[in-house]
C-alpha cells in the first residue's frame, strides 16, 4: 500500500520537457535507477489466454496507444524507504507520479527533487500539499493509517 503523490509546478505551467526533468531528478537523487518497462502489449502478447485479448479490441484507440508505449519507471531503494517515480509519457510533462513505500522519512529525497524547481508534492487522497520545510506530517498519518488497515486485516 504506497503513499500516492502528485508533482507538479503548481501554476498549471509544466514541469518540463522529459529529459530535462530527468537530468534534474538524476542529479538531484543521483542513485536513482531508471528503466524502461515494456509495453503492456508486448508484454501480454506472450499469454494467449489472457484476459485483456478480449478487452484490447472495446478500447478507444488512444488507450490502446497509451498500452503499446514502453514506461519509463524511476526507482530509489534506501535503506527503510522507497520511491518509484512515474508519468514520464507525456509532452511536455504536467505531472509526474510517486509512490513511496516503507517506514523511512522520504521526505528530504522528495525536496530534494521538488524544493530546487518550486515545484509541487500533492498527496493524492488527501489532496494536501507537501510542506517539505516541516516535519513529515502527511507521511506519518498515512503510515498511521496503513498500519492500522494491516492490524485490521490480520485480526480479522
Amino acid at each position: 500500500m504506497p503513499w500516492e503523490l502528485t508533482i507538479s509546478a503548481g501554476s498549471g505551467e509544466p514541469l518540463g520537457d522529459r529529459q530535462a526533468v530527468v537530468d534534474h531528478i538524476s542529479t538531484a537523487l543521483p542513485s536513482l535507477q531508471w528503466f524502461e518497462q515494456p509495453p503492456l502489449l508486448e508484454q501480454i502478447k506472450e499469454i494467449p489466454d489472457h484476459p485483456f485479448h478480449k478487452l484490447i479490441p472495446a478500447w478507444p484507440p488512444e488507450i490502446q496507444a497509451s498500452f503499446a508505449r514502453s514506461k519509463l519507471l524511476g526507482d530509489l531503494e534506501a535503506d527503510d524507504f522507497s520511491i518509484q517515480l512515474y508519468g514520464f509519457e507525456e509532452q511536455p510533462l504536467l505531472t509526474l507520479s510517486v509512490e513511496v513505500r516503507g517506514d523511512g522519512n522520504p521526505i528530504p529525497a522528495l525536496a530534494s527533487i521538488c524544493v530546487p524547481k518550486n515545484w509541487l508534492a500533492t498527496e493524492n487522497g488527501a489532496s494536501q500539499q507537501i510542506d517539505f520545510g516541516a516535519d513529515a506530517e502527511g507521511w506519518q498519518k498515512f503510515r498511521d493509517d496503513r498500519d492500522t488497515a494491516i492490524r485490521t486485516l490480520w485480526s480479522g
